[in-house]
């Protein structure tokens, strides 16, 4: 991957594109060049790419245009709806995944994360996953885009970590969410740091977010009234995933960055963060994680 190996001491450090329209898309992404990052990754639900499984290519070719102004490295993220354990609905799901694949490399963009969600003590339903994943691995591989399994904080990481050993594919890494991590560690009863350390062998792609730990079980026992909750009262109680800016909870954000810089990690450093919420101090977020990893 061209965008892998960072030239000298420099870093490449990255932000999530903020929910717009396709009208915003521009200003979205000149704001995010003017506020000093290198790189945007893109939720490939937050524009109308896929209807019902089918890629739009005219909003493909639309948003592509738009992208190619700016000198920026893209990466992306498949929708958040995506279940691969469910038989009743996976080949929609299947196609949805395959063609996220496919407009990643339409619009250039050479790594796609897919979230690793709850595991199912089903064997057959998790063996759908995998197959699933392998899948799209292949496809990707023909293509050009890495497809990387993401931890996420309703499940323990380590499962997410060996579900990546178990696929077992040269073109499917992990994608670490420090955020994600932070709160199932302290939910689960693991070791925050073993845990990092065990997944930088596979490590492909990293997410930079803070919270204060606090797991929110809605988020497992009902999560379409947890989507329904208000955000700024999720802030102000710390109710779980709430994705704000690095160094503003209590993830040790500081510690993790050096320790996988000092790993050999050289990919892109993504601030996956409600980037609209805190527009006024996005540029700082990225000073604050450039001097930490520099050491400044």
């Amino acid at each position: 991957m061209p965008n892998s190996i960072i030239e000298g001491d420099g870093y490449l450090i990255g932000i999530n594109l903020p929910g717009t329209n396709l009208a915003g898309v521009e200003n979205a992404l000149r704001t995010i060049s003017e506020d000093g990052f290198q790189a945007c990754e893109i939720n490939l639900s937050t524009l109308p790419f896929i209807l019902y499984g089918d890629i739009k290519t005219e909003v493909v070719s639309f948003t592509k245009a738009i992208m190619e102004k700016y000198d920026l490295v893209y990466t992306a993220h498949a929708s958040y709806g995506l279940d691969l354990r469910n038989a009743s609905t996976l080949p929609l799901h299947q196609k949805v995944l395959n063609a996220s694949v496919m407009v990643c490399s339409m619009l250039g963009i050479d790594r796609l994360n897919v979230h690793f969600e709850e595991h199912s003590p089903v064997a057959e339903q998790e063996q759908l996953f995998f197959e699933s994943i392998i899948r799209a691995a292949d496809l990707g591989q023909d293509l050009g885009v890495a497809v990387n399994v993401e931890n996420i904080e309703v499940e323990d990481a380590r499962l997410a970590l060996d579900a990546v050993k178990r696929v077992n594919h040269p073109n499917c890494k992990m994608t670490l969410d420090l955020g994600h991590l932070y709160i199932s560690a302290n939910y689960f009863g693991y070791d925050y740091f073993k845990t990092l350390q065990d997944c930088l062998p596979y490590l492909g792609h990293l997410h930079i977010n803070d919270n204060y730990g606090v797991f929110e079980p809605m988020r497992m026992t009902n999560k379409p009234l947890y989507d329904t909750l208000d955000k700024g009262s999720r802030f102000t109680f710390g109710l779980g995933d709430i994705h704000i800016p690095p160094f503003w909870g209590s993830v040790p954000i500081a510690k993790s960055l050096k320790i996988i810089r000092d790993s050999g990690y050289r990919g892109i450093w993504l601030c996956e963060y409600y980037s609209d919420r805190f527009s006024p101090f996005n540029h700082q977020v990225y000073t604050d994680v450039l001097s930490c990893l520099r050491n400044e």
